[in-house]
């Protein structure tokens, strides 16, 4: 099974990196090293008030733009990352929203039932908060990991959330407010 999922894996980069002139990977790099603080967050008011729903469980879900493509994404204070599918990735390459430059090389994870995989890692140039009253978040430059699953959650991350700026989750008006 797992050599199934290595194999899609290779098959997505692989069809990535034939539709981006045949660019090769750049070497490994280490995408959360203590001193890696560029993360650009702009806040465009005072206040910003995102609005979310819960899913049957609980999870926070919001509405997001990567690159411009909207999805829906869980708010996970428990992943130290972003993370998306190989579907989600294989959506942005076929909207020519990332590719084989945006890479940053594999990296190895913890998973929530302790196991470890292997993962890629690309960069994702703009995440997109959309709130209320045409006001919104937006980050720049984000890394984010790559789950060969294609069924996987799509989670903001603490290397997103941890950027933000003081937020609080208002469940009666279903929003979370961004207070600058």
């Amino acid at each position: 099974m797992k050599s199934i999922i290595n194999i899609s894996l290779i098959v997505v980069l692989i069809s990535i990196v034939s539709a981006c002139d045949k660019q090769r990977p750049s070497a490994r790099v280490d995408v959360w090293s203590e001193d890696s603080d560029n993360t650009e967050v702009l806040i465009s008011d005072n206040v910003v008030k995102v609005p979310f729903t819960r899913t049957p469980s609980g999870l926070v879900q919001l509405q997001v733009s990567l690159n411009g493509v909207p999805f829906n994404m869980w708010w996970d204070t428990g992943a130290s990352v972003t993370c998306i599918s190989l579907m989600e990735l294989q959506k942005l390459a076929k909207e020519d929203k990332i590719s084989m430059d945006d890479y940053m090389g594999p990296a190895l994870s913890t998973i929530a039932d302790g196991s470890t995989t292997e993962n890629a890692i690309f960069m994702i140039k703009e995440i997109y908060i959309q709130g209320m009253d045409n006001k919104y978040l937006r980050l720049k430059d984000i890394p984010a990991m790559v789950s060969p699953n294609m069924e996987a959650p799509l989670l903001l991350g603490q290397n997103v959330i941890q950027d933000l700026p003081k937020y609080s989750f208002n469940d009666s008006e279903g929003v979370i407010e961004f207070v600058n």
